[in-house]
């Protein structure tokens, strides 16, 4: 473990550039990028990418995780949301009818169409966080285990309401009677769409204590500088799950990305002890 972590100190994503990059068809009207890499362990490991461009699969995390996926033999596969990353450029996109819905149901036919029954442990970034608590609701059977970074729980609509603030008020009325505005800010490109985010209302969490019907191990890792979701979020999520197998590790010097050499060190750390404590044959 400690040779993978130091070739990830350089941040290298040499391995996710060579990887081919699939579509999985979703519909006639909607499909999205993956890149997938084969391995004979389980679990499987997912990564859910977040909203904004930083944690698409060509990012740093993604290429981290696949480089892990790629050392210890288990089976690895990052994708792109529909119309956001690789799916933009190469997948069937429409902008202007995507949904929050569409997102949800993409996770999970990333699991049902491409990781054949194997256990899986999903990592989840920021908003992938979420949709990754929401795939853990729905396939309980399959989620052997979540490790959730930064995780940004009913993020979308509150996101959209104080994007769409700053925005002069001629662009603020084009948004609200239905046009897209893509915010590229210090996190990289994210959707502002009004039918989007209001889309996203359905699948808020209350977080109140035990709401949350998901009983495997969860690992859940925040940075105390993260300026985006106020860390004590995380120990609302970390109550909510009914779980008594649940971890809460904040980082005192770590940011939103959790992208620093320590943060990678961590995230990698604990997926390779989380993996080998699920013991399976």
């Amino acid at each position: 473990m400690s040779g993978l972590i130091r070739s990830l100190r350089r941040f290298e994503k040499n391995l996710t550039r060579s990887l081919k990059t699939h579509a999985l068809q979703i519909s006639e009207e909607r499909s999205l990028c993956y890149r997938q890499i084969p391995g004979t362990k389980s679990p499987t490991i997912l990564m859910v990418p977040g909203l904004h461009s930083y944690s698409h699969m060509s990012g740093m995390k993604a290429g981290c995780i696949m480089r892990f996926c790629d050392t210890t033999d288990h089976p690895g596969i990052i994708y792109d949301h529909e119309c956001m990353g690789e799916s933009a450029r190469s997948g069937v996109c429409n902008k202007d009818k995507v949904l929050f819905s569409h997102w949800v149901e993409d996770t999970i036919k990333v699991v049902e169409e491409l990781t054949e029954n194997s256990p899986l442990v999903i990592v989840g970034s920021s908003m992938g966080g979420w949709l990754s608590v929401l795939a853990a609701e729905r396939l309980k059977e399959r989620v052997h285990g979540l490790i959730l970074l930064s995780p940004a729980m009913n993020y979308v609509y509150p996101y959209y309401q104080r994007h769409i603030k700053t925005l002069p008020t001629d662009i603020q009325h084009r948004i609200e009677t239905g046009d897209i505005h893509i915010v590229d800010g210090k996190f990289g490109d994210a959707l502002l769409k009004r039918d989007f985010a209001e889309d996203s209302l359905q699948y808020h969490l209350t977080l109140e204590k035990d709401s949350i019907n998901i009983n495997c191990p969860v690992r859940i890792i925040h940075g105390l500088m993260d300026e985006e979701v106020n860390p004590e979020d995380s120990k609302k999520l970390c109550s909510a799950i009914q779980s008594e197998d649940v971890d809460l590790i904040y980082r005192k010097n770590s940011t939103h990305e959790m992208e620093s050499p320590p943060d990678l060190e961590l995230i990698l750390t604990t997926l390779d002890r989380l993996t080998k404590d699920l013991s399976f044959s």
